[in-house]
């Protein structure tokens, strides 16, 4: 069993690294929360307490909400911390842009490359990689401490975050930036822009090394969340390693900047429910066609998904791109009231944690529940209203439900995960030794534009 982060919650007050003991006075647990189990013995808490410490004690701490986001006055700069499921803390320091990893036998931080494909995990349902929430990136769907005023012109989906955007606009102090320069993009990974409806637009392509160029080969758009970056959520959801060994082209775009300066994308029919008047699905349509020019893609099997605002990107993709994107799926993300009915079938993979506290699973203003999302796409593929269920463990101990929504030939239109406990991240899951990418893509890999591949 590991320590769950998920059950940690840090009290938002100036915090003394000087006294270790306030990290556990400040700590509130839930009543199943359970403080340290087998790999993360008392003494290796108190040990890494003791770093803390010794790292600077004349330090003052100021917590990020209930985030492990601190501020560090000494060193004038953001870092923060992270339990790892591998059983080691990590933590990443904006003044030297690295991670480091508590080293419990030499009893120091240790320097950790972003890119080690064994970095930092939070637990069973939570986001992998602490390259990871963006992580590298932090995205800040989860982190920022930007700064919203005017409720009255908020779109739908700013709603969600209105919680984490509270402070006064004009108190540009409180926003971090430094999540925009904290990822590197990967050497392997070839950044690109595009000119479209006047802007410069960005995005990250991913060439797998079984590419040969000889064959046409599906392309799959992974979308960011709200605040986040194209490099930031390729460390989180590095689908790399999956595209080599399924031959697929991987795009990570990027989204553009709304008047508050926070990356995001317009996941609705233009209009007040949008952050700018980027024209985001003409971009999507301009990648396709560069891409196209220059590489075999398969064009029956264009795939499109994202986390937060980046999975409300993927639905509407599907409904108005829909003799185009063969199949979608969300993580952590819902399909925003009034987004556009497809005109073709379009399969849906959804996954989603019940302890989501910014896009809460009952849904809010301007979104359904995800049951709802859920029983809308598998209405619209023609699939039984009645999914199959079924109970998994993910790790040792998260429960996921998966719901699948079949038609009379058996062919699965739609698949469900719902996370029990699952917060908003992008969940790291391990259910019969696939996680979060592979149930994606194992779904995605099912279906084309012309239907699915095969029937059961």
């Amino acid at each position: 069993a590991k320590f769950r982060q998920d059950r940690l919650h840090l009290k938002a007050y100036p915090f003394d690294c000087g006294i270790p003991w306030r990290i556990l006075i400040g700590m509130r647990f839930s009543s199943t929360a359970v403080l340290c189990k087998a790999s993360f013995p008392v003494t290796f808490m108190l040990l890494f307490l003791s770093a803390l410490h010794a790292d600077d004690s004349r330090t003052d701490w100021s917590w990020h909400q209930e985030f492990p986001w601190v501020y560090s006055n000494a060193e004038q700069t953001w870092q923060y911390w992270r339990a790892g499921s591998d059983g080691h803390f990590y933590h990443w320091k904006n003044s030297d842009q690295s991670w480091y990893r508590f080293d419990e036998g030499s009893n120091q931080w240790v320097g950790f490359s972003s890119t080690n494909t064994s970095s930092p995990s939070t637990d069973g349902s939570q986001a992998s990689d602490e390259k990871t929430e963006s992580s590298d990136s932090v995205d800040k769907d989860n982190q920022s401490s930007d700064s919203k005023s005017d409720s009255s012109d908020k779109s739908a989906y700013e709603d969600w975050w209105s919680d984490w955007y509270s402070s006064d606009k004009s108190d540009e102090s409180s926003k971090d930036d430094s999540w925009e320069k904290s990822v590197s993009v990967p050497d392997d990974v070839i950044s690109l822009t595009l000119e479209h409806d006047g802007l410069t637009r960005e995005y990250l392509l991913y060439i797998p090394t079984s590419y040969d160029g000889t064959i046409p080969v599906p392309l799959l758009f992974n979308f960011h969340g709200y605040g986040g970056s194209s490099a930031g959520h390729l460390a989180v959801a590095d689908m790399r390693s999956l595209a080599d060994r399924e031959t697929f082209l991987l795009v990570y775009p990027q989204g553009s900047l709304s008047s508050e300066d926070s990356p995001h994308w317009n996941a609705s029919l233009p209009g007040s429910d949008n952050k700018s008047t980027a024209d985001d699905t003409g971009f999507v349509q301009a990648m396709i066609t560069s891409i196209f020019s220059n590489y075999q893609v398969d064009g029956t099997r264009i795939y499109a998904c994202g986390y937060s605002n980046g999975g409300m990107m993927s639905y509407f993709l599907g409904g108005s791109m829909s003799d185009k994107i063969a199949a979608i799926g969300s993580v952590s993300g819902t399909m925003l009231d009034g987004n556009p009915d497809p005109t073709e079938p379009v399969p849906m993979i959804n996954l989603h944690g019940t302890a989501d506290g910014t896009l809460a699973y009952t849904g809010g203003e301007g979104a359904g529940s995800i049951s709802d999302v859920v029983s809308y796409w598998a209405e619209k593929n023609g699939a039984n209203s009645i999914p199959a269920i079924s109970n998994l463990t993910s790790g040792s101990s998260t429960i996921v439900e998966k719901s699948v929504y079949s038609d009379s030939n058996g062919t699965a239109w739609v698949e469900h995960y719902k996370v029990v406990g699952g917060q908003h991240v992008w969940l790291d899951l391990d259910l019969n030794g696939s996680d979060t990418n592979e149930l994606i893509w194992d779904f995605f890999s099912k279906h084309t534009l012309s239907g699915p591949l095969s029937t059961p």
